[in-house]
């Protein structure tokens, strides 16, 4: 049987550094980013869209998206962001509901006795996905949440030293996203991020524990 769970967090929570260790770990996860990434690329019906819908400027020379474009007019009104989390959805739903399906597929024999050391692996598949509650995708929800939490001046110094962001620009990304006061609210499960790495693994490996224990 399959289970899914939404991995989530804002903008600097960590959810990359989470995801890819539980990569390491033998888990199947389903970047959001990385699909809306590839529905961006030249010649992508959804780019085309978006094109449409904000102005050629949202093109860039070599026929790839302009982010900074697109990122400073979504960023500083809702409405064009809903404008563009609308385009995105439409592509996204099909994409994640085939990698889904496919997924169920494989669990649906899975039982503890027929693969009692990667039992988990088999039958839990993660959505990467730092819009979990913003946007209603028409897609097989999460059974669970889980907020990978931190507080918001950590992130901001976070993504600071890792993009080319002003606090300024940082900040105006925070406020398009749900507040961690209301993730913390939605969550499932907290996992803690406001430490090293390794202390983050270890907190992974503890919900996953806590969750194996709970589906027996």
């Amino acid at each position: 049987m399959m289970h899914i769970i939404g991995l989530t967090g804002g903008i600097g929570s960590g959810k990359s550094t989470a995801s890819a260790y539980l990569h390491k770990l033998g888990f199947e996860t389903i970047d959001f980013d990385q699909i809306t990434r590839q529905l961006q690329e030249p010649g992508q019906p959804a780019l085309k869209e978006i094109v449409e819908t904000f102005g050629p400027e949202a093109l860039l020379p070599d026929g790839t998206m302009n982010r900074k474009y697109v990122g400073k007019i979504v960023f500083s009104d809702a409405e064009q962001k809903k404008k563009l989390d609308h385009i995105i959805q439409k592509y996204v739903d099909v994409l994640i509901t085939a990698l889904t399906d496919d997924f169920a597929r494989r669990a649906e024999n899975i039982t503890r006795e027929s693969n009692p050391h990667d039992y988990l692996q088999k039958t839990v598949i993660f959505y990467d996905h730092p819009l979990l509650f913003e946007v209603p995708y028409n897609i097989e929800p999460a059974e669970e949440a889980w907020v990978l939490d931190l507080d918001d001046e950590l992130r901001i110094q976070r993504i600071l030293k890792r993009d080319c962001l002003t606090r300024s620009d940082i900040i105006k990304r925070m406020n398009s996203q749900t507040s961690r006061a209301e993730k913390l609210k939605l969550a499932d499960y907290v996992i803690d991020n406001s430490g090293t790495k390794e202390q983050l693994y270890r907190n992974i490996d503890d919900a996953l524990a806590n969750f194996d224990k709970r589906i027996e």
